[in-house]
């Protein structure tokens, strides 16, 4: 049992505003700076995961309208057609975290 008496019990609070409130927050306690940190990240991160993904979608769109179809080789056709959006969502969102969201 730990009993509060730890030197690190100090909270670290972060607001975040709820969608749809006015003026609503939600309020989280992290035990540390780095958890609070990497909990805004990946918050941060979350929503554009979705419409990054169909940008990837869209690249593999226009790679088979240039006229690369490499539908015909099963195994080829899987690790492209689904590496293309997975790997521009990871990304396009670590991207738009660095130069939005990450302070310098």
């Amino acid at each position: 049992m730990d009993g509060g008496n730890n030197s690190d019990s100090k909270a670290h609070v972060l607001e975040i505003p709820i969608p749809g409130k006015k003026g609503g927050t939600r309020k989280m306690e992290f035990r540390s700076e780095e958890d609070m940190r990497n909990w805004e990240k990946a918050y941060r991160k979350s929503r554009w995961f979705v419409p990054y993904f169909f940008v990837g979608i869209g690249i593999n769109l226009i790679l088979y309208k240039m006229g690369l179809d490499i539908g015909r080789n099963l195994a080829i056709g899987f690790v492209v057609g689904v590496g293309i959006p997975i790997l521009s969502m990871f990304a396009l969102t670590e991207l738009h975290y660095r130069v939005f969201y990450q302070k310098k």
